[in-house]
């Protein structure tokens, strides 16, 4: 094609057409990568095991090179869990977001209140209710809308000791509690006095700041 220019309008012609220049139009500019999030990973008090929970092919969380809608941060631990609100159960949420409360920001207006409480129950990861708390304590918040879900076959009723929830230990179907008195304890308990182990329709809790365990029965 040169040589052809060449030939058609010569050397110093072909020299002297203008260089073109590019484009200065925004829609040209790079878009910016996502900051980072460094794969943040916040305790959940109320259950503390929730990286690692197994249940069959489910999985809580699971590590994510892709960007939470909320924060709009690469690099993040995904949730897999049930969400209860309006939106699309495939949102892409990172634990992070979970852990300080900001799910409320992609809730509609019309489905939110301007209250920060209110806005806080426009979503749960929970079907449950926490034993012996108002819906309104800042305790039931955290554990319906500031701690990750797990899967159950119904609603249940979250345990609590001394007006404080109960932290959230596994199913009674596990090979874990098979040694552990306590637990078994718990199971025999929650069964009307039968010992009943293994068994998948039991959720085993554990005090916050001490050893008691509580069996609760997931029906189903």
């Amino acid at each position: 094609m040169i040589k052809w220019l060449q030939s058609l309008l010569g050397r110093e012609e072909l020299s002297a057409l203008p260089t073109p220049k590019p484009p200065t139009s925004d829609i040209y500019k790079p878009v910016p990568p996502a900051e980072s999030q460094g794969f943040a990973k916040p305790r959940f008090r109320f259950f503390p095991g929730c990286y690692e929970f197994r249940s069959q092919d489910h999985e809580v969380f699971e590590k994510s090179s892709e960007t939470c809608e909320v924060c709009g941060k690469r690099d993040i631990w995904r949730y897999n869990g049930t969400i209860y609100w309006t939106l699309p159960e495939e949102t892409i949420v990172c634990a992070q977001c979970i852990s300080e409360g900001n799910l409320a920001e992609l809730v509609p207006p019309d489905k939110r209140a301007d209250n920060q409480e209110a806005r806080l129950h426009a979503y749960s990861f929970h079907d449950t209710e926490v034993d012996g708390l108002d819906w309104r304590d800042p305790l039931a918040i955290e554990v319906k809308s500031r701690t990750p879900g797990f899967p159950t076959f119904n609603p249940f009723e979250w345990p609590s000791i001394g007006g404080v929830p109960m932290a959230f230990m596994g199913y009674g179907d596990e090979e874990k509690w098979k040694d552990v008195s306590e637990a078994r304890a718990a199971m025999k308990e929650a069964n009307g006095g039968e010992d009943h182990f293994p068994c998948p329709f039991l959720l085993i809790f554990k005090e916050i700041d001490g050893p008691r365990l509580k069996a609760v029965i997931d029906p189903d």
